[in-house]
């Protein structure tokens, strides 16, 4: 392969990386808080966040509830369990990617 072609498909490798890049969500939001509420069967958690109030979050197939770095199952949450919840906005509405118990 010559010189140039190795540059045209560089070139080609880095177009194609941000236009996927720019598809992708980038602004995450961390919240600190105490989880209200749990819905099981809706895959729903409300977690009270000190001056934000009351967020309402949809858990998808992708987000992740994590205990010490480790995967944990959803029904490890409980109400008046401190979480750190990592979202991003979708469709005007906060999607958690990550929750983390605090304690």
């Amino acid at each position: 392969m010559s010189l140039s072609k190795v540059w045209i498909v560089i070139v080609l490798l880095v177009v194609v990386g941000c236009e996927r890049a720019e598809e992708s969500p980038t602004d995450t939001e961390a919240y600190n808080g105490t989880i209200a509420k749990v819905d099981a069967e809706a895959r729903e958690v409300h977690v009270e966040v000190p001056d934000e109030g009351t967020m309402e979050l949809t858990f998808t197939d992708t987000t992740q509830v994590l205990k010490n770095f480790l995967e944990v199952p959803f029904d490890s949450l409980n109400t008046d369990r401190k979480v750190r919840v990592e979202v991003v906005e979708t469709e005007d509405q906060p999607t958690p990617t990550t929750v983390t118990l605090l304690e």
